[in-house]
């Protein structure tokens, strides 16, 4: 294997490694003394993340374009700072919003400057498209299925505080139940729409696909689509938000899907 098809992988372990560090930390805010390990997966994640990307920006030092070499630099410098925030200082908590910002740094990276195919098409290419067409759906079901439970939430939520139990449907579980349902159809379908970025995102730079896979529309509209499901989830997990916050957050964040899927195909379409 050669430095020029060793370096694409590197990187692509890196995004990998900073994405899964992104999900680890947010779990491992709200931990208990007894499962120590998301903390500690994390932090692993993250530093092999950080070590990966440094290894592909020296490789990269002499042939890279300013903009590749700058994000690749940018990424390994904050991942550095922060493993040494955890070292020295011990501020922990600030991988949670270091790790998804590398992993939102290299995927935008990816998808403006795929490259040269390094891989030739074929049956590998299929299937990582394949793959990505299911995550993204999948990720777009689960993230309708968290507007729907944050509708009956909120309703609920809004008979209780106004004690009108009659008015109760007979047939919901209890808002407990339903509070449970929204974090895991928030949770699953956040991860879902990451790994279906991150397949878009290694699929750019291994096989340099046309000009309409690169940054589109529907790329930047997908990738605010995650970014607001992150902010509900560091809301919820970070900062405490309550409930009722979380699944009126939910609602706009499928305003924002809502546009990306129906919205963009509109607009490329130049009417209905």
């Amino acid at each position: 294997m050669t430095l020029d098809s060793l370096e694409p992988l590197i990187r692509n372990i890196a995004l990998i490694g900073f994405a899964l560090a992104s999900v680890l930390y947010l779990c491992s805010v709200q931990q208990t003394a007894k499962v120590l390990w998301p903390a500690r997966g994390a932090f692993l994640s993250f530093t092999a993340a950080t070590a990966a990307i440094t290894s592909a920006a020296v490789l990269q030092l002499q042939v890279a374009q300013p903009l590749e070499l700058s994000a690749l630099l940018l990424s390994a410098a904050i991942g550095w700072l922060t493993v040494i925030g955890h070292l020295k200082f011990n501020m922990r908590l600030i991988g949670a919003f270091v790790a998804p910002l590398a992993t939102l740094i290299l995927m935008i990276q990816f998808f403006i400057t795929p490259g040269h195919p390094r891989v030739p098409e074929g049956s590998t290419s299929a299937w990582l498209v394949d793959f990505h067409v299911v995550m993204a759906i999948l990720g777009q079901a689960f993230a309708i299925i968290a507007c729907a439970v944050s509708v009956f939430y909120l309703w609920q939520q809004n008979l209780l505080k106004k004690k009108r139990l009659s008015q109760l449907a007979q047939n919901l579980p209890a808002i407990d139940r339903i509070d449970q349902l929204l974090r895991i159809s928030l949770w699953t379908g956040f991860i879902l729409i990451t790994v279906g970025l991150l397949s878009g995102a290694i699929y750019t730079q291994l096989y340099a696909p046309p000009e309409t896979m690169r940054l589109s529309a529907k790329v930047i509209w997908a990738t605010a689509v995650w970014l607001w499901y992150l902010a509900t989830l560091l809301a919820k997990n970070v900062f405490g938000r309550s409930s009722k916050r979380i699944a009126q957050m939910c609602l706009a964040g499928f305003i924002l899907l809502a546009f990306s899927y129906f919205g963009m195909g509109f607009l490329r379409s130049g009417g209905p």
